[in-house]
């Protein structure tokens, strides 16, 4: 039986286990059956069974004696532990291609994420339509923030502009930081700072392939 677990909960989760949680959990959404084994879970993935069954310790869950996890409360748990339940608004800084796209993106529902509004200081984008939202000044940031209490703000703008961005969002409430902008950004302790570098993730990819001759790293 999953244990409720509050967003704020004290349970500390390795990184890699929460990589893998997050792993179970897409998985997980695609199964029709009512229950999946941890080795089912395993071959899918390409890791070990004891590995799946350590995983999901963390979650104060268990399956059942040669039937395995339930499926539907198994993804309750990881529900509770993501908290895609719970709807968080989030805005977009920088109306490029990227904000554009991340904006548009209709996925962002399925976990409790609705992107409000999206900025920039280019007169020329200022007005303009991103799907249903209209491009904004950063003037509009605390409006925007107070209305909606949004505590995720999302840095797609050049590296050169990236810490005076996030300042700026910092003194106006934001607690966490989705950054696409490919620098290290400098953030008070309380500040969550999630860093998604592209570059360096292909960069990753380029490493391993090179060293893997079939191409499949495990």
């Amino acid at each position: 039986m999953s244990a409720k677990k509050k967003r704020n909960s004290p349970i500390m989760f390795p990184k890699a286990t929460l990589e893998r949680l997050k792993m179970y959990h897409a998985l997980l959404q695609e199964e029709k059956s009512e229950y999946i084994s941890s080795e089912e879970i395993a071959r899918k993935l390409s890791i070990k069974p004891e590995q799946v069954r350590k995983d999901i310790s963390y979650l104060d869950y268990s399956g059942k004696p040669k039937v395995g996890y339930h499926i539907s409360s198994l993804v309750d748990a990881l529900d509770e532990l993501f908290g895609t339940k719970l709807r968080d608004n989030i805005i977009i800084i920088g109306a490029g291609h990227l904000g554009k796209a991340l904006a548009n993106y209709k996925g962002f529902v399925n976990f409790g994420i609705r992107v409000v509004a999206i900025f920039d200081n280019d007169p020329e984008k200022l007005g303009t339509y991103v799907g249903e939202l209209v491009v904004l000044p950063l003037k509009d940031l605390d409006r925007v923030i107070r209305r909606f209490n949004v505590k995720i703000g999302t840095i797609c703008v050049p590296g050169e502009s990236a810490q005076k961005t996030v300042d700026l969002l910092i003194k106006k409430g934001i607690k966490a930081i989705w950054n696409f902008a490919p620098v290290i950004l400098e953030v008070p302790e309380n500040i969550l700072v999630e860093n998604m570098d592209i570059a360096r993730s292909v960069l990753t990819l380029k490493h391993l392939l090179d060293r893997t001759p079939t191409g499949k790293i495990r």
